[in-house]
C-alpha cells in the first residue's frame, strides 16, 4: 500500500465486516495515513451540513457537481463507422442535488468550497500534495436517509476517486505530485461493481484485500512474544528442563496457531486460556468462539482448492469472507474453526485431529529425526554385524553408494529399521537407547496417520529426549 501511495495511486483497502466492530479497521486505517505528513483525516458525517456560496465552474468542478463529464456529443472528425451510435450514459448517475456530503466535508477540511476542491487538490502550481484518509464505514448510506437519492452506498467515495483520477490525467500531474485517496471499509460500504472495477485502472488505483495478509510467521511470533511475556521459559537452569519445557512450549504455541489460522484475536484467546493439554483442548476452544459470537453460513459454496492463490477472494465467496469464516492461510483457502468445530457428529470434529496432528508434526518430527540420526550412529558400535551385513537385512532405502560406504546408507536407516535390527538381537543398543528408539517408532507412526500424540506419549517423549541430550553431553 505505501508503494501504490508513492506512486502516485489511489488505494483501496477492504477488511472483514469484524475489524469494523473491533476497531481494528480504524486502527490499521490511522497506521497507514500517519505514515504520511502530508494527509487529510476526513472527520465522520455530521448531523446537519455545512452550506457554501456558489463558485463559478472552473475546470473540473463539474465533476464535483456531477461527475467526469461524459462528452455525448463530442465531434474529433474521424470517421469509426458508429451511424446513429445511441449517446453513451454516464458511469455514475449525475446526482441533481449538487456536491455530494462527502465533498462538503472535504472542501471544510481544505478551507475551500465543495466545487473548488479538485482544482485545488490538483493545480499545476500546488505546493501540498495530500492523502486523504476516507473510513468508508462511516459515511452515510442514502438509501436509509430520509429523502436520500436510489444511489448505492459508497456512490460519493467512487465519484470523488473518478473525479481526481480524471482532473490527474487532464493536467498530467507526476506521481509525487498527485493527490490519492486512501479508502478502507467493508466489502458493503461500496457499491458491488466498485472493487472489481477499479482493478482495471491499475495506473491509478490499487485495491487491497485483506486476504492471505496474516501468515504462519506472524501468528507464531506473537504467540511466542505472549509467551515470554508471560513467564515462559528461558535458556537458564538444567538442561534437561529447559529442553522439556521448550518442545512442550513450542507444540502448544503451534497447535494454537494452526487451529485459528489467520484469526490472531481467536490465537491470543486461546493462548491464554489453554493449559496445553490435549484433554482440555476441544472444551478451551468452543469457550473462546463462544465470545467471537460468530455464526457459520447456512449456503456456504463449495470451496475449491484453487480458491487461496488467488489475490483477492473469489465473487462466490466473498459473503463468507465478509463475515469472517473464509480466509487464506498460507495459500490454502481456510474456513473458521466456528464451522467446523461442531459438524453433529459424537466425538471430536476429524478437522481438529487433523490440524492438532500437523501441528505436533511441525514441532515434533525434526526432533525425532535428530534423535533418529544420533541413535543410528551410535548403533554402529552397538552392532554385532558388519555395517554392509545389516544394510543389506535392515535398510530399505539403500544409498547408491551402500556397497562401498554401508556406514554411510545405515546411518540413513529409518527408526523403524534401527528396532527391527535391535529385536533381531544384531545391534545391542543400551536399555535407555531402546527405550528411545521405540518411543521415537510410535511418535512417528502416529502423526503419520494423522493421529494425535496423548498427553502422556507426549510427555513421555519429552521426558526421554530430555534424558538423552543430558546423557550424550555428558559424555562428549
Amino acid at each position: 500500500m505505501e508503494a501504490d501511495l508513492a506512486a502516485g495511486r489511489n488505494c483501496v483497502w477492504l477488511v472483514p465486516d469484524e475489524f469494523v466492530a473491533d476497531g481494528i479497521a480504524e486502527e490499521l486505517h490511522r497506521t497507514v495515513l500517519s505514515r504520511w505528513p502530508e494527509h487529510v483525516h476526513l472527520p465522520e458525517p455530521a448531523t446537519t451540513a455545512e452550506t457554501h456560496p456558489p463558485v463559478p465552474e472552473t475546470g473540473w468542478s463539474r465533476a464535483v457537481a456531477g461527475d467526469v463529464p461524459v462528452l455525448d456529443d463530442f465531434e474529433d472528425g474521424f470517421d469509426i463507422g458508429w451511424d446513429g451510435s445511441p449517446a453513451r450514459s454516464a458511469t455514475f448517475p449525475v446526482p441533481s442535488g449538487g456536491p455530494s456530503e462527502l465533498m462538503t466535508r472535504l472542501a471544510k477540511e481544505l478551507s475551500t468550497v465543495p466545487e473548488a476542491v479538485v482544482d485545488q487538490l490538483t493545480a499545476p502550481d500546488a505546493h501540498w500534495h495530500p492523502v486523504i484518509g476516507v473510513r468508508a464505514w462511516t459515511e452515510p448510506d442514502p438509501r436509509q436517509a430520509p429523502g436520500g437519492r436510489a444511489t448505492e452506498r459508497g456512490h460519493g467515495i467512487a465519484r470523488l476517486i473518478r473525479a481526481l483520477g480524471a482532473a490527474i490525467k487532464e493536467s498530467g500531474l507526476a506521481p509525487d505530485r498527485r493527490p490519492r485517496v486512501l479508502v478502507t471499509g467493508r466489502l458493503r460500504d461500496f457499491p458491488s461493481w466498485f472493487p472489481d472495477e477499479l482493478e482495471l485502472e491499475l495506473g491509478t488505483t490499487g485495491v487491497h484485500w485483506w486476504w492471505g495478509t496474516i501468515g504462519r510467521l506472524d501468528s507464531v511470533t506473537l504467540l511466542a512474544g505472549l509467551g515470554e511475556e508471560r513467564g515462559g521459559p528461558r535458556s537458564t537452569g538444567a538442561g534437561g528442563a529447559v529442553l522439556r519445557a521448550r518442545v512442550l512450549r513450542a507444540v502448544r504455541e503451534e497447535v494454537v496457531s494452526e487451529l485459528c489460522g489467520p484469526d490472531i484475536s481467536l490465537a491470543v484467546r486461546l493462548f491464554a486460556c489453554w493449559d496445553g493439554s490435549d484433554r482440555t483442548l476441544d472444551d478451551s476452544l468452543r469457550a473462546c468462539l463462544l465470545v467471537q459470537h460468530k455464526e457459520p453460513l447456512s449456503d456456504l459454496p463449495t470451496v475449491s482448492s484453487g480458491a487461496g492463490v488467488q489475490h483477492k477472494p473469489p465473487s462466490v465467496l466473498r459473503k463468507a469472507w465478509a463475515r469472517g469464516i473464509l480466509q487464506t492461510w498460507e495459500g490454502r483457502a481456510r474456513l473458521h474453526p466456528v464451522v467446523w468445530h461442531t459438524d453433529g457428529g459424537a466425538g471430536r470434529p476429524d478437522r481438529l485431529s487433523v490440524l492438532v496432528s500437523q501441528a505436533q508434526a511441525r514441532v515434533l518430527m525434526p526432533w525425532v529425526e535428530e534423535t533418529r540420526r544420533r541413535l543410528a550412529e551410535l548403533a554402529l558400535s552397538h552392532a554385532k554385524r558388519p555395517p554392509r551385513e545389516l544394510v543389506e537385512l535392515y535398510v530399505r532405502r539403500k544409498l547408491p553408494d551402500h556397497a562401498t560406504r554401508p556406514e554411510r546408507t545405515f546411518v540413513s536407516a529409518e527408526a523403524g529399521d534401527l528396532q527391527r535390527a535391535c529385536l533381531q538381537g544384531h545391534i545391542r543398543l543400551p536399555q535407555e537407547e531402546r527405550l528411545l528408539l521405540s518411543s521415537l517408532v510410535k511418535v512417528r507412526n502416529v502423526l503419520s496417520h494423522r493421529g494425535v500424540l496423548r498427553d502422556t506419549e507426549l510427555a513421555d517423549l519429552c521426558d526421554k529426549l530430555a534424558a538423552a541430550d543430558l546423557r550424550w553431553t555428558a559424555e562428549g
